[in-house]
């Protein structure tokens, strides 16, 4: 009996009923080695160019992100620099009443104690009785506007609305160039989304 194999390299060995090993040369089995090679070149470069272009990836969605973090970062110094600067209108605001207030009821404390003077009555015990009301109604005041204060700088607080830059669409290019690639280099590209700031 005898058998023919391939040995892969263009030649196929024939073994004889006694054992007999002859060889010779066979077309085929050297274009199915040359094929098998070609295969393994193109899988290889395949590769190769994927990962170039994923790093290459990587290294665009970083530069993205840093882009991203500091207009981020800049949105962050406006939007608080805004919020002060509201915070600090309502006190300077607040201030000038308080400080209107005050000038107000000092002046009717003033023509009060004229008035008492002009009847005769300013040494008597009217005049320090007349005093202690118009200072219990200029700290009602005081306290209403205090109350206002508070209620305003908290309606200035639940109504902030910080602007920053939209970062959808830089978390959907990541999540589809991460499934275009798999293994290390899809983690190249996932790892620049670890430096992304979003809140």
């Amino acid at each position: 009996m005898m058998a023919i194999m391939g040995t892969g390299f263009g030649t196929s060995m024939t073994v004889g009923p006694w054992g007999h090993v002859t060889s010779s040369f066979d077309p085929g089995a050297g274009a199915q080695q040359r094929l098998a090679e070609e295969q393994w070149a193109f899988e290889k470069q395949k590769y190769q160019n994927e990962l170039k272009q994923s790093k290459a990836a990587g290294t665009s969605l970083s530069k993205l992100i840093n882009q991203y973090n500091q207009g981020w970062a800049e949105a962050k110094a406006a939007n608080e620099a805004r919020y002060q600067q509201g915070l600090g209108i309502i006190d300077q605001t607040t201030g000038q009443r308080e400080a209107d207030i005050r000038s107000d009821y000092a002046g009717q404390r003033s023509d009060i104690m004229q008035q008492l003077a002009r009847t005769g009555m300013g040494n008597t015990t009217i005049s320090p009785t007349m005093g202690l009301g118009v200072e219990r109604e200029k700290q009602s005041a005081l306290n209403r506007l205090a109350d206002s204060l508070q209620g305003t700088k908290l309606g200035w607080i639940e109504r902030r609305e910080d602007e920053y830059p939209e970062s959808d669409m830089i978390v959907s290019l990541i999540n589809q160039l991460g499934k275009g690639s798999g293994g290390q280099s899809g983690s190249q590209v996932y790892s620049a989304l670890g430096n992304m700031r979003i809140a």
